[in-house]
């Protein structure tokens, strides 16, 4: 046989195996990313329990309001559900959307990814809060009543 074509096989026999172990890491790595995406949501107790911080400017303002919340995280995604008490209908819209966008940025900070905020879904009056809604939210440069009062107007900066 001739030295040529033998090196030609050679060749061809090692290209084809390059192409066969790219092709099967490209396809693990694709059924890696469908399995992250398509696994179920899962209740993150970590991000809980930072959030229960978060509350306590709320409550502290404006009383009991919150029954309770769950966090749930999947994939690029985290979810937080939260469910009110009656006194939460007595508030106005106004003010229910400084609570909920404040819970928001509460989440966003911790998470780092999409966030989603939903109080009381599937309820008459319920609210869904994400990056959209706080763009949109006009609030008039009025500050939560529970925020720190440095800066505020009619308050010394410097605490003196």
């Amino acid at each position: 046989m001739n030295l040529t074509l033998e090196l030609s096989i050679v060749v061809l026999v090692v290209v084809g195996i390059g192409i066969a172990i790219e092709v099967n890491r490209l396809a693990a790595s694709r059924r890696r990313k469908q399995r992250a995406s398509s696994a179920p949501a899962r209740r993150s107790y970590h991000l809980e329990r930072h959030m229960a911080e978060a509350f306590r400017g709320p409550r502290k303002a404006y009383g009991d309001v919150f029954a309770g919340f769950s966090v749930m995280r999947q994939a690029n995604t985290t979810q937080m559900d939260v469910s009110t008490k009656g006194p939460w209908q007595s508030l106005n819209l106004f003010t229910r959307s400084l609570i909920v966008r404040h819970l928001w940025r509460s989440l966003e900070k911790l998470a780092r990814n999409t966030v989603t905020v939903r109080v009381d879904p599937g309820a008459p009056g319920s609210m869904l809060w994400t990056a959209k809604q706080t763009a949109e939210f006009n609030d008039g440069g009025k500050m939560e009543p529970w925020a720190p009062a440095r800066g505020r107007a009619g308050t010394l900066i410097s605490g003196r």
